[in-house]
């Protein structure tokens, strides 16, 4: 617990070097635009030769710009430069005979803004904030990766996944527009900040639209093997909640963005930030689960907790409970022939009340008659009816049998490989450092296990997760309030 809990507090303090990164990327940006923002080069046409000897720039009000240069290109495109003379506004018509093309002018400070968002050097700008894109998914990928080197499977690491992948898009994203030289303009860029929110969920629905499907149809063999409770239909209720919300979202997205009243194209992008950050969350709740059920404990363990689920009415495990019973026995047995001393056996799970006796002692007895592990091995916690309950009080157990922490313990747990993730959750609420072992189990516990371990990131880390969406939703709100209304 404490090496995790230092590893965690290093996470969250290496997040504070953004404020260094945040504050050279200002100054780096304003030092590149400075020099370059007296002059703006704009583009019209294309216009014929005959048009262009006749074009005439005027301005409204002169001395506040003026144009430095006209230049007409091979394509017809004609480039001016217009150039600062001194604070104030004006608005600069080009005429060609009977056509004109204007601008509105500001000068301020000595820089020229033209057409009120757009002025030269702001591609800085838009280099800082692939930068900073850069910079979280970096700093989230090194707090995965702590945590997972440590084997600490919980929520804070499903979040830094999921953040990881939200940044990650949003990186590739940008930083292909800035290779391309696709947003010509700032006022562009914040609409394609915008826009990034819908073409992120809508390129996550290629993703999620076959994970959907595959969810609803595994509902359908779990109800059919495992009879039809409330807690066997999650996956069919989440398959049909988000279609149902996809397609609530869509409606909003096929005019232009300026065709959108102010309040509802702000709902838009909220639910479509929301759609993104959430189906970010559940592909990363989907991975760590993964990763915990293939974790393979490489040291000898101490204690081994059994994880117990129900037992049949002649009081012997069912086939469920026997496969966790069997891996930890296994898993055991080779260390023991590989020279490490036994471990001791924590068979846990109370007394349901259409059971004959406590899970916990179905668990010692199989374990004495099928791998003879003698009963001074054995430490039975049987009065848990939940996972939580199964480590808090394992815990107990363990800590008054070997007489001393566990945090001065290797202590390992055994249970269905879709339940070892719940299992590591449980052991960090329970204040104890684990290592799981899965037993092999049918494909169809999986889909449901995805989603209680998502549902229970909601639960459990809600704050967090609602702070972070809250900033990024935020910074893309202020950009589309000043797209719209300026």
């Amino acid at each position: 617990m404490q090496e995790a809990a230092r590893v965690k507090d290093q996470i969250w303090k290496s997040f504070l070097l953004l404020i260094p990164l945040v504050v050279v990327l200002a100054i780096a940006s304003y030092a590149y635009i400075k020099p370059r923002a007296g002059s703006y080069v704009t583009y019209t046409g294309p216009w014929s030769e005959e048009e262009f000897k006749s074009a005439v720039v005027s301005f409204s009000q002169p001395g506040v710009a003026e144009a430095a240069s006209i230049t007409r290109r091979y394509d017809g495109m004609v480039r001016i430069r217009f150039s600062a003379l001194a604070d104030g506004k004006t608005e600069a018509t080009f005429s060609l005979g009977s056509s004109a093309v204007m601008w509105d002018l500001e000068v301020r400070n000595g820089a020229l803004i033209v057409d009120r968002l757009n002025f030269s050097g702001w591609g800085a700008i838009h280099a800082s904030l692939c930068v900073l894109f850069a910079a979280l998914c970096l700093l989230f990928s090194l707090g995965f990766w702590r945590l997972w080197r440590i084997s600490w499977y919980g929520y804070t690491m499903v979040g830094c996944g999921g953040c990881v992948l939200f940044c990650f898009f949003q990186l590739v994203f940008f930083t292909y527009l800035l290779r391309r030289g696709y947003t010509p303009s700032f006022d562009q860029l914040l609409l394609d900040m915008i826009y990034m929110a819908e073409y992120f969920a809508l390129f996550m629905m290629i993703l999620m639209f076959p994970l959907v499907f595959a969810i609803g149809m595994s509902n359908f063999s779990l109800v059919r093997h495992e009879g039809m409770r409330p807690v066997n239909l999650l996956g069919i209720i989440a398959s049909v909640l988000w279609i149902a919300g996809f397609l609530f979202w869509l409606l909003y997205n096929w005019a232009p963005l300026r065709d959108y009243p102010l309040l509802v194209r702000m709902i838009n992008t909220v639910i479509g930030l929301a759609i993104s950050f959430g189906e970010c969350l559940l592909l990363s709740t989907m991975a760590c689960a993964w990763l915990a059920s293939h974790h393979a404990p490489k040291r000898a363990m101490d204690y081994l907790v059994i994880l117990g689920c129900g037992i049949r009415d002649d009081g012997t495990p069912c086939p469920l409970l026997a496969g966790r019973v069997d891996r930890a026995a296994a898993f055991d047995q080779a260390h023991v022939a590989a020279g490490d001393a036994p471990a001791v056996f924590v068979p846990s799970g109370g007394q349901g009340s259409d059971e004959p006796i406590s899970e916990a002692l179905s668990m010692g007895n199989y374990l004495q008659e099928h791998w003879d592990v003698p009963a001074e091995r054995i430490a039975l916690e049987d009065r848990s009816t939940t996972t939580r309950e199964n480590m808090a009080f394992s815990r107990e157990v363990i800590e008054r049998h070997a007489g001393r922490s566990t945090d001065d313990l290797a202590v390992g747990f055994s249970t269905t490989n879709y339940h070892v993730f719940r299992g590591y959750v449980a052991a960090h609420q329970a204040g104890m450092a684990v290592e799981g072992l899965g037993a092999k189990t049918k494909y169809y516990f999986w889909p449901n296990a995805f989603l209680r371990e998502f549902i229970g990131l909601l639960v459990h880390r809600w704050k967090m997760l609602v702070q972070v969406y809250a900033i990024v939703t935020a910074i893309y709100l202020l950009a589309e309030y000043i797209v719209i209304t300026i």
